[in-house]
């Protein structure tokens, strides 16, 4: 409900604006799922259609902090298909250069540490003081880290509790900006982009083990006035193909979608506010009642931004929305540098 009430928000906002040149060509918050399978397999985190001209380059870095926490079915731990609980900081790099005809290319790095869900805590009174669901953490008090997959049919399972940090995927991307076409008399600006991910480990399962996935996707923005504040919309649409995991308790799908949409409004000059909803689907072969693996994976985001100069500066908070899939939150910190 909260998905169609956001969406139904940001047409509306979108018909009754009128056009104007502003913001569309900034780029999303930076961000991705928080749970295992956005480092398992490939996520196409959000891109604005907007492409860097010949020469021109873009810096940007991104701290995520995140706890997530799934228990499927809660009782047993040892009989449950899906365990997860903990915390990851990750750093991510990402290099962006204009190569001309409309295109430039993108190197992302990321760094990642995973461990105990130490905000367990604070986040169990947090979920309960504003009414959302807090299954999980009401059930599993602790605050050990622990990632397990189970499968009853063919008694195989995955087990961690070992802590992890080391570099995690590296992706590839070709961003190809295609022009700018009328829709309901308001100019849309189309792109496309693919991106190729490999692994920087082959023994750090949850940070970094998808192997050779490849994604395809459709980008599009625009601009316009809503009762004098500028705003930009974007959509990001897309499919990935993922590659070799080590991760075969269950079968992977051969496919699966993954993208977003948002709206960023000028509050003033210089700052900019971000309203931003992520998405992917299912990505493994399971029984349709396994939380987490066989559900689509759904975020909110919602963020700041103060630019100065070619410095852009941001902070976010995220919310998992798929409350049957996690309890996954947020912050973010994040510095882009155009050039």
């Amino acid at each position: 409900m909260i998905k169609l009430i956001l969406l139904f928000f940001f047409i509306f906002m979108l018909l009754c604006s009128t056009f104007a040149q502003a913001t569309e060509c900034q780029n999303p918050l930076l961000h991705r799922n928080q749970q295992p399978m956005s480092s398992i397999f490939l996520e196409l985190t959000p891109l604005s259609p907007c492409t860097l001209d010949s020469g021109f380059y873009q810096i940007e870095t991104v701290s995520q902090a995140s706890n997530t926490i799934i228990i499927d079915p809660q009782g047993e731990l040892t009989a449950s298909r899906l365990i997860l609980d903990h915390e990851r900081w990750e750093q991510t790099l990402v290099f962006r250069i204009g190569i001309g005809l409309k295109t430039d290319i993108g190197l992302t790095f990321r760094y990642i540490e995973e461990g105990p869900g130490n905000w367990d805590k604070i986040l169990r009174v947090y979920h309960k003081k504003i009414g959302l669901p807090y299954a999980a953490r009401k059930f599993q008090q602790n605050v050990e880290y622990r990632y397990w997959q189970y499968n009853p049919d063919t008694h195989e399972n995955i087990e961690i509790t070992t802590l992890q940090s080391g570099m995690g995927d590296m992706i590839l991307t070709l961003r190809n900006e295609l022009g700018t076409t009328k829709i309901w008399e308001k100019p849309i600006r189309w792109g496309w982009r693919i991106e190729f991910k490999q692994p920087s480990h082959s023994n750090l399962p949850t940070i970094s083990s998808g192997n050779s996935d490849i994604g395809l996707g459709l980008l599009a923005s625009t601009s316009g006035n809503f009762r004098g504040f500028p705003l930009a919309f974007w959509l990001n649409i897309g499919a990935v193909r993922p590659g070799i995991t080590r991760h075969k308790v269950y079968p992977q799908k051969p496919g699966f979608f993954s993208g977003g949409t948002g709206m960023n409004a000028e509050l003033m000059e210089t700052w900019n506010a971000a309203v931003q909803i992520l998405g992917a689907s299912a990505r493994y072969e399971v029984p349709a009642l396994v939380r987490g693996l066989n559900h689509q994976q759904t975020i909110l985001v919602m963020g700041l931004s103060h630019i100065i100069d070619s410095h852009r500066f941001s902070i976010g908070f995220t919310e998992d929305i798929d409350y049957f899939s996690s309890e996954d939150i947020s912050l973010l910190i994040g510095w882009q540098f155009s050039g």
